[in-house]
């Protein structure tokens, strides 16, 4: 790894790590409003500022010009913010990426420099257009670091190899590693990354929000922002003071909110998850609203709502997304998003950055469209 850079950072104060905004300009700024930054505060921003969501290029602008404005904003590289690379490099499987995916940076560049992508369009036109149009942002992209190092901790978006020197680490590993979490380091330093979202490594209830293994010394904060439809985008705050480092987070996401109104206390029957790629499933208790299944790959048994079954013509069985298992306790006046109001009987709800169902009635017939901080 050859692109590594070294911030001194002081000894109290926040530090705010964000990962993972994938062009939800919008996202980003009400965290940012929500966090009443000051002027002491030190920003990370830990890789993958654009694809997947909607306005990629104005996210990288608007972080663009904080990094350049603000001497305690720093940003590293994440796998997505590579597709300059693959222009640059005339990769010739970028057309192919462009021509399926429904939002990108450059096919966004490529709109505002007046540009219609055609079928027969080839990588070098894309290329020379943007090249011309956006080559102070290619050339910011392309310069990121792929890890920030300090004193205690080291920034990088997905991982690092567990070498004795983890400079040695691939870069292409540092941006694309998956599950982290699971994995180990010998750097001796906190090691804080994204990429891969939290509620896959959860179990009993799936929770979005960042995780710190002290033992481990791994902290993971990808709340599956775009990625998830129950996902968030979180800001894991380093609070740094004479007596040590603590951590807390605040998070924002895109579902309407409410209060709650009723009580409602969970079956702890009712918990457990499913997401990718363990999808196949065997019925084998099928009741009004959830239906008890073996999940193949696992052998857990999960109460699956019945509208998240799939049967396919072959009549195998499979979950049809990534989807909640759990049910979750609530009490009256309880701030809680609104995930899936659809299905009978049940509503599926993430309170405090946790998945679960509540049977209806929980929720008030109305909600407000409009996102809390937690």
């Amino acid at each position: 790894m050859k692109k590594i850079k070294e911030v001194k950072l002081p000894n109290q104060g926040r530090i705010i790590v964000i990962s993972d905004i994938h062009g939800e300009l919008n996202l980003f700024t009400n965290l940012l409003n929500n966090l009443n930054l000051r002027s002491e505060d030190y920003v990370i921003i830990n890789g993958d500022l654009c694809e997947k969501g909607s306005n990629s290029k104005g996210t990288v602008r608007y972080i663009m010009d904080l990094s350049n404005s603000n001497p305690n904003v720093h940003v590293t590289e994440g796998n997505c913010d590579t597709v300059v690379e693959d222009l640059l490099e005339e990769n010739p499987k970028l057309m192919n990426y462009l021509r399926s995916k429904k939002h990108s940076i450059l096919k966004e560049w490529l709109d505002e420099a007046g540009f219609d992508l055609k079928e027969e369009t080839t990588v070098q036109e894309v290329k020379n257009i943007l090249t011309q149009h956006f080559s102070n942002e290619i050339q910011w992209l392309m310069e990121l670091p792929t890890a920030i190092e300090t004193e205690d901790y080291i920034f990088v978006h997905a991982g690092l190899d567990d070498k004795e020197d983890w400079r040695e680490t691939d870069r292409l590993s540092a941006i694309t590693m998956p599950a982290f979490l699971e994995k180990s380091h010998r750097t001796g330093k906190y090691v804080i990354v994204g990429h891969w979202p939290v509620v896959n490594y959860t179990s009993d209830i799936p929770s979005n929000n960042p995780i710190v293994n002290q033992e481990k010394k791994i902290i993971s904060i990808d709340g599956g922002n775009v990625i998830k439809s129950t996902g968030q985008l979180n800001a894991f705050i380093i609070h740094r003071t004479k007596n040590g480092d603590t951590f807390s987070h605040i998070y924002t996401d895109h579902h309407l909110y409410c209060e709650a109104m009723k009580d409602f206390t969970a079956e702890p029957t009712m918990s457990g998850s499913i997401s990718y790629p363990n999808y196949e499933l065997i019925p084998l208790q099928p009741s009004e609203h959830f239906t008890l299944c073996r999940q193949v790959g696992t052998d857990e048994l999960l109460y699956v709502k019945n509208e998240y079954i799939h049967q396919s013509e072959k009549g195998t069985y499979s979950a049809k997304t990534d989807i909640s298992c759990a049910q979750i306790s609530v009490n009256i006046g309880d701030i809680i998003s609104v995930v899936d109001s659809s299905c009978t009987g049940y509503d599926l709800i993430k309170k405090n950055g946790e998945e679960g169902w509540v049977p209806k009635g929980v929720l008030p017939l109305k909600q407000r469209a409009s996102t809390p901080v937690v």
